[in-house]
């Protein structure tokens, strides 16, 4: 299957609101809503069969028009089913325009026993652009005890300005060929979490003093500056909900940096779930 996602965000009066959409199954968005009544458009992007399964190709293109505020999330984990002989790909393409804001924080991928899955994601930032983009991976199905039993697991991240690349990154994991609790790989974790974020340049470095000030944080982490614009976090976990607060914290302290008056509320997020599930039952 061959499922296609193309959005395109502006800024209008007071609010972001959709410009264009074309969307192809199973991919699908549900309508921007407004939880704080004005400012940035909220976004569920959804799979609407039970996940991604053999052969599946899924492309989701998402484009910030100038002085756009979106914060995109997904309802439910990216599924990744048994694969026995082939494999299914995603590609993801974020554009943020001059001004623009795109916070962005996806449910993890939870590739399955025999899965074997190709990630691809491109971001191009524009002049001004502020950027909180999270990527999650869990181990598969923990309660059928098929932890890190999925054939392959394939990420590939490009983040770049008009003034070169930011962001170049490539993993590849395949637990059969090297075992993922070793040293250097998962190190007895389960959970795998990354944060990227741009911000104005005068903030980075009171971004990585405030992050450094977190304590108690239940997980294996580190910050770093990146050579322009940004910070990158990755962080170790043994759960998702462990990782979801750290990474909602991040945003908290990255909303104060950031923003003179500060417009977007992360915990605003899981309402909204709610929402969601509550309306697809």
């Amino acid at each position: 299957m061959h499922g296609l996602l193309e959005i395109t965000l502006k800024h209008q009066g007071e609010r972001t609101v959709l410009g264009e959409l074309r969307q192809q199954v199973p991919l699908r968005v549900i309508r921007p809503f407004y939880p704080e009544g004005e400012g940035p458009a909220h976004l569920y992007l959804l799979n609407a069969t039970a996940g991604i399964l053999e052969g599946d190709e899924m492309a989701i293109s998402l484009r910030l028009e100038k002085g756009a505020h979106a914060v995109v999330t997904t309802p439910a984990a990216t599924r990744v089913h048994p694969m026995p002989f082939g494999e299914a790909r995603q590609r993801i393409t974020l554009s943020v325009g001059p001004g623009a804001t795109l916070e962005y924080l996806a449910e993890p991928v939870l590739p399955y026993a025999g899965a074997a899955f190709h990630q691809e994601t491109e971001i191009l930032l524009e002049e001004g652009a502020i950027l909180f983009y999270v990527d999650l991976l869990g181990p598969g199905r923990l309660g059928r005890g098929e932890a890190f039993a999925y054939r392959l697991y394939e990420n590939q991240l490009r983040i770049a300005d008009r003034e070169g690349m930011l962001v170049q990154e490539r993993f590849l994991l395949a637990p059969s060929e090297r075992p993922l609790d070793e040293i250097g790989v998962m190190e007895g974790f389960s959970h795998l979490g990354t944060l990227y974020l741009f911000c104005p340049e005068p903030a980075r470095r009171a971004l990585l003093a405030a992050f450094q000030s977190i304590e108690n944080a239940p997980l294996f982490w580190g910050v770093t500056l990146l050579s322009r614009r940004g910070l990158a976090v990755r962080a170790l976990g043994h759960d998702t909900p462990a990782l979801h607060d750290f990474f909602l914290t991040c945003g908290n302290v990255f909303e104060r940096r950031s923003w003179e008056e500060p417009s977007l509320r992360f915990g605003d997020i899981e309402e909204g779930r709610k929402e969601i599930a509550a309306a697809m039952n």
